[in-house]
């Protein structure tokens, strides 16, 4: 049987290790805390230096696009209701501002000799937008299918590998083609191999069928993902101010470097 002194040693050495344990706790919840509080400071800085990123490349988008107009286009209209023109064109599409204005520029300073005006590529570039959401054809698909189609534009013939690619990625497209001239898709194949689908042949093509085309349109159901689009495009549109004074910055960045370093 233990005497009160060795009780009262053991209340001693349990006490003093207890406090030691507390110690070592209130230490470990201190680094914890501390490398918690570093870890949301990394988590906040590195989101923070992403979405500026985002909003310079955005900026770099919008300011390269508005060049892009400006070199092609027709006078009949200023560069600010070109691009105005495009934007509506891309909410009564249901596409992005951003690729319809690119598709647009690219057919302005590739194919410009196949159209009339300005506005009427983007017309067509609105009729194009319509005809893949009603072929189904998204991403890599629609690309895939625009790039061939502005090639045999640029070329002034839509044959072979640019034909068989918006065969596969856009039929309707091609249909529409073959319905203008009264043919059969076999048919407008062998049409293609003698180079007789010209760019003006394409080009009444989608315009002939815009009525068909615009009430098939209408009969599409909206997808969360054209809700997504469309509200993309207005913020666009309501950041613009914005992205015009990080454009400014960055071509005038010899007077605000030296204060940026100060």
């Amino acid at each position: 049987m233990a005497t009160i002194s060795e009780t009262l040693r053991l209340n001693d050495a349990f006490s003093s290790v207890y406090k030691r344990y507390l110690g070592y706790t209130e230490e470990a919840q201190a680094s914890t805390s501390g490398l918690m509080s570093t870890i949301k400071n990394l988590a906040s800085a590195y989101l923070g230096f992403q979405g500026v990123k985002k909003m310079v490349e955005l900026s770099d988008a919008t300011t390269s696009i508005t060049a892009r107009l400006d070199m092609m286009n027709d006078g009949l209209q200023t560069t600010a209701e070109l691009n105005d023109m495009i934007f509506q064109s891309a909410q009564r599409s249901r596409g992005s501002y951003l690729e319809t204005a690119n598709l647009v520029t690219q057919l302005g300073s590739m194919a410009g000799d196949a159209f009339s005006s300005s506005q009427e590529i983007v017309a067509f570039a609105e009729l194009l937008n319509k005809q893949l959401v009603i072929s189904g054809a998204n991403g890599a698909s629609a690309s895939a299918a625009i790039f061939q189609l502005q090639q045999a534009l640029a070329s002034g013939v839509l044959r072979g590998e640019e034909l068989n690619s918006v065969l596969e990625q856009a039929r309707v497209i091609t249909q529409t083609i073959a319905d203008y001239l009264g043919v059969s898709i076999g048919e407008l194949r062998e049409l293609g191999s003698q180079g007789a689908i010209t760019a003006d042949v394409v080009k009444n093509a989608m315009f002939a069928a815009a009525d068909e085309t615009n009430a098939k349109f209408a009969e599409m159901p909206m997808t969360w993902s054209q809700v997504f689009t469309t509200f993309g495009n207005y913020a666009i549109q309501a950041l613009q101010p914005l992205l015009s004074v990080l454009s400014w910055l960055a071509n005038n960045i010899e007077i605000i470097g030296p204060l940026v370093l100060a």
